[in-house]
This record gives C-alpha cells, structure tokens and sequence, in this order.
C-alpha cells in the first residue's frame, strides 16, 4: 500500500521525478477493456509518466474512492468527478519489490479482482 499510496500522492502534485522513481522501467499501463478509442498501452515507465503528464490540468484529478489489497496487487475503486457520478472505474496495479511493475485499468470491479488474481 505504501507504493500506491506514494505513486497517488505525486501525480496529484504532479510531482513526475518521485512518481517515476516508483515505476519499474519495464511498467506497463494497459486499458485493454476500454473503448478502442480511449485505450492505452504505455510499455515502459517513461511513457507512463508522459501520459500522466499529458492529462494533468486537463480535467480535475482522478479520485481514488478506496483501496484494495490482493495478494501482491492494489485494486483501486476510481473516480472522475468529470464524468459524472456513476463513471467508476477500477484499476489493478501490480507491485514488485517496492515498485510498480503493471497498471490495468477495468470497467468493473469483478474483472479488476479477476485480473487480480491471475496477475498482470
């Protein structure tokens, strides 16, 4: 929890040298379940922190309504007050010796848990 909780304080001060320093270089952030024109696939953890870079200030930051430990995973309960109150979204994200290896965003909560516990 540390680590996430570390990486969510950063980008909410856009704060990008700590925010990569909890990356692994080989992160990955997929949105695989998106619509295709809204997917990501960030292979490493510079194109992570220039995507993060890239939406800072262009909507209110993301809230992270809760926190869920799974095994070696953090599942977070995610919010855009932009786009309305119902436009949760859940994100899977994998940590690895202290560091974030993997970040996959899902539309529900039951395939954030199943991509959870298959790993990233």
């Amino acid at each position: 929890m540390e680590t996430v909780e570390a990486w969510d304080r950063s980008l909410r001060a856009g704060d990008w040298p700590p925010a990569r320093a909890l990356l692994a270089d080989d992160a990955t952030y997929t949105t695989l379940e998106a619509p295709e024109d809204h997917r990501v696939a960030c292979t490493s953890a510079e194109q992570i922190i220039e995507l993060m870079r890239s939406w800072k200030g262009q909507l209110p930051d993301v809230q992270v309504v809760d926190w869920e430990v799974v095994g070696d995973k953090v599942v977070a309960r995610l919010h855009q007050p932009a786009f309305g109150d119902d436009a949760d979204w859940f994100q899977v994200l994998a940590v690895l010796d202290g560091l974030i290896a993997g970040l996959e965003d899902y539309p529900d909560r039951e395939s954030a848990l199943h991509a959870a516990g298959r790993g990233i």
